[in-house]
């Protein structure tokens, strides 16, 4: 029972932190392409 609190924590903490990053990793893609498209 315990293991599995533990285990569906983890899972949700996992899921945020992949989350995370995939929200700053598109950030960040975005910020580089617009500064592709613009010369300046």
């Amino acid at each position: 029972m315990a293991t599995a609190t533990a285990d569906s924590e983890l899972k949700i903490k996992i899921g945020k932190m992949i989350f995370y990053i995939t929200c700053a990793v598109s950030l960040w893609f975005f910020y580089w392409f617009a500064g592709i498209q613009c010369p300046c």
